[in-house]
């Protein structure tokens, strides 16, 4: 039988990782599935190539899907099917390490204590700016429709700073963050790995807050591929599916983590350092400058925890995030919306057969931090210790 063909675009981050093991360590080829991976500098052209039927397939911000049903962002409405996550964390909040200082004068007890709470600092250099009459301070993100964008605004709200009237926050593809600090042109960005460790081995930035301190559920990268694709594919979704949560379940071994930032160093895969690779993929990043690196075990999560499960809450939790922001009227139903783009009964139908951990149900309240099921989705507090709870939307759960 002849390989199916899957071309499938991805932008150079740590958690493209799953496209990459499935094609290096055969388990695409195993699936009978001939995976080319194409290699893109931003989330815009991924979504339009996409769209348009260059890729069958992509490495996908959790909030393209749904942007791109709404017609948001210049596109005329599409429709992208999300089959499965591509595991969890790797993103982080870093500032220039002359910012960093001023939050550490302005407020030792915030940048000591939690990380979540570090806004509390920049919101007071913040109002010493505003007072002296300094324009005000600029950020980036790596696209509108991101969980980057929501988490740094959600980071700075908890802090007290209105993210759309106390700072710019802007757009640039993740591989120009580092140089945009570097220059000046930003003060910090929200970025994942491995962009923010290349800026503290530069001695450029400093990692004020990871995507654990803010949310470690946080949704973040989806495997897209287009609706119509679906239907006229069904097993190939299936294969491509499986090929993946076997690469979830590679990538996640410790023993695994070094070759895995080998083959993410390679030019056509992340093209950064291995040793900044490794430091993140270790779970010991290093936060600032000269500092030994710190523990975190979660800093990258592939397959435990659920991570490869499409669980409509946390799509939902996207959507009321872009109506808290302003980018899509309140009244959007996306207790409807969500099942028609987040879809875990395919991934139930692909992993059948596997020795797969599945949740009962699709959705689950987000944020409950319930102990009885904390070994099976992880640690999910808040940094505000909120709670999001889907039911809200007309007809969940029902």
């Amino acid at each position: 039988m002849s390989l199916k063909q899957v071309r499938l675009g991805f932008v150079p981050l740590v958690d493209c990782a799953l496209p990459v093991v499935a094609r290096a360590k055969g388990f695409a080829e195993e699936e009978n599935i001939d995976l080319t991976l194409i290699r893109e500098m931003s989330w815009a052209a991924i979504r339009d190539k996409l769209s348009y039927g260059v890729y069958d397939a992509a490495h996908l911000l959790a909030g393209i899907p749904l942007a791109a049903r709404l017609g948001l962002g210049g596109m005329p409405s599409q429709r992208i099917a999300v089959p499965m996550a591509l595991g969890r964390g790797g993103n982080a909040i870093t500032v220039s390490t002359r910012l960093y200082q001023r939050m550490l004068e302005a407020d030792p007890a915030a940048m000591l204590g939690p990380r979540g709470l570090s806004a509390r600092a920049l919101k007071k250099v913040i109002d010493e700016d505003r007072a002296d009459g300094r324009p005000i301070m600029s950020f980036a993100t790596v696209f509108p429709y991101s969980s980057h964008n929501y988490e740094l605004r959600y980071w700075m709200a908890a802090g007290g700073i209105d993210p759309d009237k106390d700072v710019n926050i802007g757009v640039i593809a993740p591989p120009r963050m580092f140089d945009s600090l570097r220059n000046g042109w930003v003060d910090g960005y929200c970025v994942g790995e491995p962009w923010n460790q290349r800026a503290v081995f530069h001695g450029d930035g400093v990692i004020v807050a990871l995507k654990e301190d803010i949310w470690a559920r946080s949704p973040e990268k989806v495997l897209g591929v287009r609706e119509d694709w679906v239907q006229s594919n069904p097993d190939t979704v299936d294969a491509l599916v499986r090929a993946l949560v076997r690469s979830a379940e590679w990538a996640d071994q410790p023993e695994n983590r070094t070759e895995l930032a080998q083959l993410l160093s390679g030019e056509n895969h992340v093209g950064a350092s291995f040793d900044i690779l490794r430091a993140s993929l270790l779970g010991r990043p290093v936060l600032k400058p000269g500092d030994n690196p710190i523990e975190a075990p979660d800093r990258h999560v592939f397959y435990r925890y659920t991570a490869t499960f499409p669980w409509l809450s946390q799509g939902a939790w996207v959507g009321t995030q872009m109506q808290r922001w302003g980018q899509v009227d309140a009244s959007v139903d996306f207790g409807t919306l969500i099942s028609d783009i987040y879809r875990p009964d395919l991934y139930r139908r692909a992993v059948k057969g596997l020795d797969v951990a599945l949740p009962h149900d699709d959705w689950r309240v987000e944020g409950a931090n319930d102990a009885a099921d904390r070994a099976f989705v992880g640690p999910d507090a808040f940094l505000d210790n909120s709670i999001f709870d889907m039911r809200s939307f007309a007809g969940v759960g029902e």
